[in-house]
């Protein structure tokens, strides 16, 4: 369950549909941040605020070896909520290079503590056509299966840490475009499209290739106080066998030159998430009713 709350909380993009309105590279400097809700079997099916989340894009540019690169990152934590806390205590911290010029994915660190701690360093080499993955293990003498000595001084990673890292997975990507969660946003964001076009990206997630196919339309935004046109935008990860879509999201990009990620949400066999940005959300506004986890659930449990 957790590979997929991930998946939702770090798949996120879309915009631009045929306005004048022109898109634009990540912004040094933005801080993002959201208030995830949850409801399914685990919550007695009550939406519940379980998690608060922040994207950041630095205020400096950082380096991969010869390439300028946009430093991001993603933390998630769900230390605010007593209840998720007991139910299931997350912190997640997400850092990823992104090259200047394409938004590829150079390199990115992940730290994710829930009951247990985990770490883990994924290094695209875009040179090779190939994707690396490396977690912490028992060094062998011949310590083979090392992640280039350089990316330490990118990453800043203690010895300590950096001296257990070794590959876990390598696949090659060749010619096709295997971004990160982070780089997949910031790609789209930057992408004039038009409304109905259909795009498939291709993400590495440390243990395998997933493809993706997005639909934009336009919607105005009306929920939790925000009052705003924007783009919105269907996501379904593709089964690499029958090529149908499965586990479906939405999101929400305003129609400006800000394109702000506004909302997401998803529903699943153990229930439903939904992010709402809390950065610059207007206060005192009505609400447009019932989200569509707590109408889903009136509708299926109270006969409404």
């Amino acid at each position: 369950m957790i590979v997929r709350i991930q998946a939702l909380f770090l798949v996120m993009g879309l915009m631009l549909a045929g306005s004048s309105v022109a898109a634009k590279a990540p912004v040094l400097g933005e801080h993002l941040e959201y208030t995830l809700k949850f409801r399914g079997v685990i919550t007695g099916f009550v939406e519940l605020d379980i998690a608060k989340m922040t994207m950041v894009v630095e205020q400096t540019m950082g380096r991969v070896d010869d390439h300028p690169a946009f430093v991001t990152s993603l933390q998630l934590t769900t230390e605010p909520y007593r209840k998720a806390e007991m139910l299931y205590p997350v912190r997640l911290h997400y850092r990823s290079w992104l090259d200047a010029r394409k938004l590829n994915p150079l390199v990115a660190v992940k730290s994710l503590k829930t009951r247990e701690h985990k770490e883990a360093l994924l290094w695209f080499d875009h040179n090779q056509g190939e994707a690396y993955h490396y977690q912490p293990g028992e060094l062998d003498s011949e310590q083979t299966g090392k992640p280039p000595q350089s990316l330490q001084q990118t990453t800043q990673l203690p010895d300590e840490q950096w001296e257990k890292l070794l590959q876990t997975h390598r696949i090659a990507f060749g010619d096709t475009e295997a971004l990160d969660y982070i780089s997949f946003l910031h790609r789209l964001r930057s992408m004039p499209l038009k409304s109905g076009e259909q795009i498939d990206f291709s993400t590495f997630n440390g243990k395998e290739i997933n493809t993706y196919r997005v639909k934009v339309n336009q919607e105005r935004l009306v929920r939790a106080g925000w009052n705003r046109p924007a783009f919105k935008v269907r996501l379904w990860e593709l089964d690499p066998e029958s090529g149908k879509g499965t586990d479906k999201a939405e999101f929400w990009l305003s129609d400006d030159e800000e394109r702000l990620l506004l909302r997401f949400y998803a529903e699943r066999t153990f229930g439903a998430m939904e992010g709402i940005l809390e950065t610059g959300r207007p206060l005192g506004s009505e609400d447009a009713g019932f989200s569509e986890a707590t109408q889903s659930s009136l509708e299926r449990y109270l006969g409404f």
